[in-house]
């Protein structure tokens, strides 16, 4: 029987992105793109930086009020995020 080395469009270009070490920054840039329609206007506003670094978020939010508050929703963000891409992007979110 003939094997092939058959891989579909997504795992070739996964593999793309782990080969080229960018896979983090690819991700960081669908989240930051998709932030204003995930988490809405007035807190995109305030949202002055979102870095991805190894599966842990990190927000710098410059509201102190907003701030505290989306501390208590770290674990719906998560989710949020997570569900938007259909993957596990995200296991903790760091908000500063």
């Amino acid at each position: 029987m003939r094997q092939t080395n058959e891989q579909s469009l997504k795992e070739v270009i996964h593999d793309l992105l782990k080969e080229y070490r960018i896979e983090n920054h690819v991700n960081a840039a669908m989240i930051k793109k998709s932030w204003e329609k995930l988490m809405g206007r007035s807190i995109s506003r305030h949202t002055n930086d979102i870095q991805l670094r190894d599966k842990c978020l990190i927000l710098k939010i410059d509201s102190p009020a907003l701030r505290n508050e989306l501390n208590f929703a770290k674990e719906k963000i998560k989710e949020n995020i997570n569900e938007e891409f259909k993957m596990e992007l995200i296991e903790q979110v760091i908000i500063s």
